[in-house]
């Protein structure tokens, strides 16, 4: 039985790095702790008892590190108890062998398809956690579930829901488990380089296990959301693989990246949801967005039901930016679930878990009624 299934109290303390990781300090109080990052940048995080964890049921079960191995085992699991009500695909493969997992629930020949997606960056591995319990809510809810007054069963006779829990297989495995969470030679090399280069820069003066622990990019060390073609040319250079913030050497140069590209031109998306943290707000606009009304409207939907601020997005290079301005553009948004810093603790789905269980469903019905 994995680890998961006894509850662990105590909060792992997380440090977000953007763009620089100094030394840590750390200054604890009763249920909760201070980090701080640098000058002016103090983050709090805080944990959860077990009484106040939801409770759990079914397959997908909380972790303190939802791994790719455990995502694999629950969604052949699901399949043994859902399998005429689902389809695995395998959408392309990381560049250190991992399958990129996409499961259809619902009718592809319908018309409508909503795409969730998470864990585009490594260290935000309780997003893979939250869209596999969406997945297994909307399969074990599929005749019995309802919401806004239409049952899930129709629905999904008008619709398909293509979950992607885990587009970054191989920095959730480096963020979770180090070097050795990679196993070709060639890119432990790669991110024991990024180490070195961002060590040399000031980017961080953490040891090489913790600057790991806050992984963003992918096997070869490129920020995988900053690789799409919405202003990546504007992007800055950072010239080197690393941690966080290198946006490759061209757009969409990365396999995870272009099987996303793939899958979006493959059908006419209703939306796309994307799920990021932390910080509990949804970015729903970019430059140039061609559906800004339908965008705005689908983030205002999940605004209500999570109670997440909005706000419009800037940098460039995101999936959620080139769906919005491509040929065919889509609409789409980002929710940066959880209070606390990244990677977060286990104890933080007491609170990503409730406020986005509903998601899912309210965004089919969203698609379906337009």
């Amino acid at each position: 039985m994995r680890d998961f299934r006894t509850y662990m109290g105590a909060a792992v303390l997380a440090l977000a790095l953007t763009g620089a990781a100094p030394g840590i300090s750390l200054a604890a109080g009763p249920g909760s702790s201070l980090i701080t990052v640098g000058p002016g940048q103090t983050l709090m995080t805080g944990t959860a008892s077990p009484s106040e964890m939801p409770e759990e049921w079914g397959v997908v079960r909380t972790a303190d590190k939802y791994s790719y191995t455990d995502m694999e085992q629950d969604i052949r699991e699901l399949q043994a108890q859902y399998g005429s009500r689902m389809t695995v695909n395998v959408i392309g493969t990381s560049l250190d062998g991992r399958n990129l997992y996409e499961i259809v629930v619902g009718n592809p020949g319908a018309g409508t398809h909503v795409m969730i997606q998470g864990a585009i960056h490594g260290r935000e591995y309780m997003t893979p956690l939250l869209v596999m319990k969406q997945l297994e809510t909307a399969l074990a809810q599929y005749d019995t579930g309802r919401y806004g007054g239409i049952s899930y069963s129709s629905l999904f006779d008008r619709a398909a829901v293509h979950f992607l829990p885990m587009v970054n297989p191989d920095g959730v495995s480096i963020s979770q488990f180090g070097l050795a969470g990679i196993n070709s030679p060639q890119l432990r090399e790669t991110v024991e380089e990024a180490y070195r280069k961002d060590l040399e820069e000031g980017r961080t003066e953490a040891s090489l296990d913790r600057y790991l622990d806050y992984w963003k990019a992918n096997g070869r060390g490129v920020d995988l959301n900053s690789n799409f073609d919405a202003g990546w040319e504007e992007l800055n250079d950072l010239g080197h693989p690393s941690f966080a913030g290198y946006k490759g050497t061209s757009v969409c140069s990365e396999p995870e990246s272009m099987a996303l590209v793939n899958l979006a031109n493959k059908y006419q998306w209703s939306l796309v949801l994307n799920y990021h943290s932390m910080g509990e707000v949804i970015y729903w606009d970019y430059e140039g967005n061609k559906v800004q009304d339908q965008s705005r409207e689908l983030a205002e939907l999940a605004a209500g039901i999570t109670g997440y601020s909005l706000l419009p997005s800037s940098g460039g290079g995101g999936y959620k930016d080139w769906l919005q301005t491509k040929e065919l553009p889509v609409p789409s948004i980002t929710l940066e679930v959880g209070s606390v810093s990244c990677p977060m603790p286990r104890s933080e789905w007491a609170r990503v878990w409730p406020q986005n269980e509903q998601v899912w469903a309210a965004v089919l019905a969203w698609a379906v009624r337009r």
